[in-house]
């Protein structure tokens, strides 16, 4: 197969059609700007030669062009032709400017940036739009098989527009004109697992994919097939539809899934929409006319939207006012996700009012020292049995000294030279000093209570450090400075910015009044309407684009061409009168706000459930202080007696007597 050529082209009436810059591209073909005379349309030219089939629907959609079908989508208004008679290579459709992809308006990611001021109400709007192009499209007869997010288009008035037409299905005199292709995510679940899509379709299964496109509009992206599946085996979407799992439907449970996490249910919208939405994926719906049409859809989207209300915490929040509390609020909170963006300011708190809310939480102060030093105990005393084995001890004890001082002296005398008196010596001396007895007993025992106690001691001593300490108010309380720092920093770019604005705007306005400018109205007799013609497809509408570099860049454009441009560009630069009054545009300072609410929103939140959590931790630590207390003061108790009881072993009968004496045996003091 070879490429088609692009020119020279003719439409239907044999008049030669000039193409201008390449604007999009697919698979099976590109798309034109056209030049004038011709405005407001472009053309769409295949890669391949169509086949007779194909030329002959296309000729079709043309007759039946009409203006509610031009106004829903671009839908062929001209066929062309590589020659006068000869096939068709393309055909002529409306221009649709300034649209964008579906999916740009339910995902919030990318909403708050191609649609920043978009609401609810704006969703709500936007589907309600879709359903009215699907009511135009199935009152002509036409179906458009094969629905997908790629194929429909919104702009920034919610206005919805149809694309890649040349695919609907066609039907003219008995005659059947497929649509071959589909996607798996919107087809319904009678025809999924079809591989080949040469099929009829009705358009009970386009509103299989309408219902798909309203729930993700109004649930911010999220399919109605994709949910958590407490089976074993996998569940794509494909096969969730298959097996009709409607996640957020009131027989999930039966059908083993449930919706997301950070998701919203059926609750948020009104019965009667919610009921449509279990109609559109319910089994019966699999019946020629079982699920609900584009007209029903319209309706109960007409009604939700004169039902909504404004939040009162967030102004930028509109749900269905039979709701008793914002949804959005909640969802955001759960999910940290920043669902829209205020078109009038970045942050809708008072920083300086939230902080003397932190300033009014008292800390808790130091942890009040606890040791067991801090409680005079006294041993208990040794009974006379282990007195007596004590003194016995230490005579043992100075008899082996004894013993081996006195065999050590005779070795070095040289009184000993036999060394096998070594062995009955060292086992002589050995039974004196380690021989058991009733004190080592009970030394064993009062030093499984020293361990017993000092483990007890350790345990709940961590305990009450970190429970009833002040580390954990100290943290959080560096932590809301740091977002105090952050929000002050964010609110200073914003405030620098506006500045920035104020100083540039007579610049600004000079642009904007360039930009009014158009090429067209250039009278220098040598710039004539081919060469203004080159210029637009160069990206050169107004003089607001003119500029030295950009010129250059414009083979047709000598010196003489490129000085006449920057000499008319001056010439309206000279027209412009600076209106001081005009103040900042309103476009500039939502474009400020849209750059740094974002910034704004999650430290906003943060120190909004920041501060709250600063009180519950400095309530809980006073509690702990109060609860832990004797808990913490029993076991120093029971330690500083542990430590007494095993300190009679450490030390003779006389220092212990002497030390008893001086009131110095334990210098501890009970706290009271």
């Amino acid at each position: 197969m070879t490429s088609v050529l692009l020119t020279p082209l003719f439409d239907s009436s044999g008049t030669r059609i000039s193409l201008g810059k390449k604007i999009g591209s697919g698979g099976e073909g590109d798309v034109y700007e056209i030049l004038p005379p011709h405005t407001n349309v472009v053309a769409k030219i295949y890669h391949k030669p169509l086949s007779t089939e194909k030329q002959e629907k296309l000729l079709l959609m043309v007759r039946g062009c009409n203006e509610e079908l031009k106004g829903i989508s671009a839908w062929p208004t001209d066929v062309l032709y590589a020659r006068h008679g000869g096939q068709i290579v393309g055909f002529v459709m409306p221009k649709i400017a300034d649209y964008e992809p579906v999916h740009t308006v339910y995902g919030p990611t990318q909403r708050k940036e191609v649609f920043p001021h978009a609401d609810w109400r704006f969703l709500v709007r936007t589907a309600k739009n879709l359903a009215a192009a699907f009511f135009v499209i199935h009152k002509f007869g036409y179906v458009i098989g094969d629905v997908n997010e790629g194929n429909i288009l919104v702009n920034d008035l919610a206005c919805v527009r149809l694309i890649d037409c040349d695919s609907f299905q066609v039907r003219a005199n008995d005659r059947l004109y497929y649509c071959e292709v589909g996607v798996a995510q919107f087809t319904p679940p009678e025809i999924q697992h079809s591989k080949d899509f040469h099929m009829e379709r009705t358009a009970n299964h386009d509103n299989f994919g309408l219902a798909i496109l309203i729930f993700q509009l109004l649930f911010f992206g999220r399919h109605p097939y994709s949910g958590v599946y407490t089976g074993t085996e996998d569940m794509p979407i494909d096969k969730a539809i298959a097996e009709f799992r409607f996640a957020y439907g009131k027989n999930a449970p039966s059908k083993s899934i449930a919706p997301p996490p950070n998701s919203v249910g059926l609750s948020v919208v009104p019965f009667q929409l919610a009921g449509l939405f279990e109609s559109a994926f319910a089994e019966a719906g699999t019946r020629p006319t079982g699920r609900p049409v584009a007209g029903d859809w319209w309706d109960a989207l007409e009604f939700l939207e004169k039902r909504m209300r404004r939040c009162s915490a967030d102004s930028v929040h509109t749900y269905y006012s039979g709701l008793s509390a914002c949804p959005w609020c909640k969802l955001e909170e759960s999910s940290g996700i920043l669902l829209f963006l205020s078109a009038d300011r970045i942050t809708k708190i008072d920083l300086r009012r939230e902080w003397q809310k932190v300033e009014a939480i008292p800390p808790p102060g130091q942890i009040p020292p606890i040791s067991s030093s801090h409680f005079l105990s006294r041993p208990v005393p040794l009974s006379p049995a282990i007195e007596r084995s004590l003194d016995l001890r230490r005579f043992r004890q100075i008899a082996g000294l004894a013993v081996l001082a006195g065999y050590a002296v005779m070795v070095l005398g040289e009184m000993v030279t036999d060394s096998l008196s070594v062995l009955p010596v060292a086992i002589l001396v050995a039974a004196l000093l380690l021989y058991p007895g009733a004190a080592d007993m009970e030394k064993r025992r009062r030093k499984a209570n020293l361990d017993n106690a000092r483990y007890l001691w350790d345990l709940w001593n961590k305990k009450w450090i970190s429970e009833a300490g002040d580390f954990a108010f100290l943290q959080q309380a560096n932590h809301l400075r740091d977002l105090k720092w952050k929000f002050e920093s964010i609110e200073r770019g914003y405030r620098n910015g506006l500045l920035e604005l104020e100083r540039t705007i007579k610049d600004r306005q000079q642009k904007k009044f360039l930009a009014r400018c158009s090429i067209d109205t250039c009278s220098s007799p040598r710039i004539g309407d081919g060469l203004k013609n080159i210029l637009k497809s160069a990206g050169i509408a107004t003089a607001a684009d003119i500029t030295h570099k950009r010129l250059l860049g414009i083979p047709q454009l000598d010196n003489t061409l490129t000085n006449d441009l920057l000499a008319w560009r001056d010439k309206m630069e000279g027209n412009f009168l600076f209106d001081p009054s005009q103040g900042i545009d309103r476009s500039d300072v939502l474009a400020l706000i849209h750059k740094y609410q974002p910034m704004m929103k999650p430290v906003e939140r943060e120190l909004l459930h920041g501060i709250p959590k600063l009180h519950r931790i400095q309530v809980d630590i006073t509690k702990k202080r109060i609860t832990l207390r004797p808990a913490i003061e029993k076991r120093a108790r029971e330690l500083s007696q542990a430590e007494a009881d095993f300190e009679v072993f450490r030390s003779t009968p006389e220092e212990l007597i002497r030390r008893e004496i001086e009131g110095i045996i334990h210098p501890r003091q009970v706290r009271r």
